[in-house]
């Protein structure tokens, strides 16, 4: 494959001397069938970030792959970057949808891989991370999902975070206050799962990717990867870049639907932990930073050099 060219412009906030614009290690690949790995980008007005996501998707060298964009109609320069990589895409669009979910389930709809997955397009992939999945996901391995590690990158500066990628079952996946480990750009699935769990709720803005999760849960495992495979850039734009108040709210008020009816004491178990991890300790730590401040705000003020206006 032609190594695509970089379009990225002097003064971005991307380092275009490392991954996905520079060349990453090089992967040999092994003259056998590679299954076909399906990638879906969602996309609006993402024209800061999408070519480096398209760029960690080509650049991966990856044999086999079906790489499908859907974009909502951007009126940035979304459009022109995608146009500059179209003959490494197998399908690209861009008009108005009905949101994220939809455009995820407008790719699942044409997909034809047998693995697939999404990745918006402010996230990017490491180098050899679809080689890696495709090793994990073969035929024969008997692992249909996969959960990776992922690294938060931060736009304000702040020092990167990796987030391990864990799945616990689903009874803890249901307890998601005690610690969520679902890295989304870090999840690949087999066709087989899709063929029973169907598409995305698009009823849901936020929390689309924790109902499929769930859904996925309750006929599926999940195995746990023990390795990097994706960036995920945090941005005052992002949907979560409300520190994932909205999320959360979706989240909490989603929750009970998942939870089992019968017997009555788990299900009031779990609404009880649930409103005490996320609210009365959160309200109670706020509590706590204020108590804190206000004691020695006024120790500060009492503590000034007294000079009157007069004497001034």
């Amino acid at each position: 494959m032609t190594e695509p060219q970089s379009t990225a412009k002097t003064g971005s906030l991307v380092d275009r001397d490392s991954w996905p614009w520079a060349r990453g290690p090089h992967s040999f690949w092994e003259t056998k069938k590679w299954p076909r790995i399906t990638v879906i980008t969602p996309s609006f007005n993402q024209g800061r970030f999408i070519e480096q996501t398209i760029r960690s998707v080509v650049m991966q060298g990856y044999p086999n792959l079906e790489y499908i964009i859907f974009d909502a109609g951007s009126t940035d320069n979304t459009v022109e970057i995608i146009r500059k990589y179209e003959r490494y895409l197998a399908y690209w669009e861009s008009e108005p949808d009905r949101g994220q979910s939809h455009a995820i389930n407008k790719g699942l709809a044409r997909a034809t891989g047998d693995i697939l997955c999404w990745l918006n397009s402010d996230d990017y992939y490491l180098p050899d991370t679809l080689r890696a999945v495709a090793e994990l996901l073969k035929q024969g391995t008997g692992n249909v999902a996969v959960v990776g590690h992922c690294i938060q990158i931060y736009e304000d500066g702040r020092q990167p975070v990796e987030g391990k990628g864990r799945y616990e079952g689903i009874d803890r996946l249901l307890q998601f206050w005690k610690g969520y480990h679902m890295h989304q750009p870090s999840i690949f699935w087999r066709r087989e799962v899709f063929d029973r769990i169907g598409y995305l709720d698009e009823s849901l803005h936020m929390t689309m990717d924790f109902d499929y999760w769930v859904r996925i849960a309750q006929h599926f495992n999940f195995t746990n990867v023990d390795r990097v495979l994706s960036y995920s850039t945090y941005h005052s734009d992002a949907k979560t870049g409300d520190n994932f108040a909205r999320y959360n709210e979706e989240l909490m008020r989603r929750a009970p639907d998942y939870w089992p009816r019968k017997p009555y004491l788990t299900y009031y178990r779990m609404k009880i932990s649930m409103y005490t991890h996320m609210i009365v300790r959160s309200k109670l730590r706020r509590l706590q930073v204020l108590a804190a401040y206000y004691p020695r705000r006024a120790w500060s003020l009492l503590s000034r050099p007294f000079t009157s206006r007069a004497s001034a």
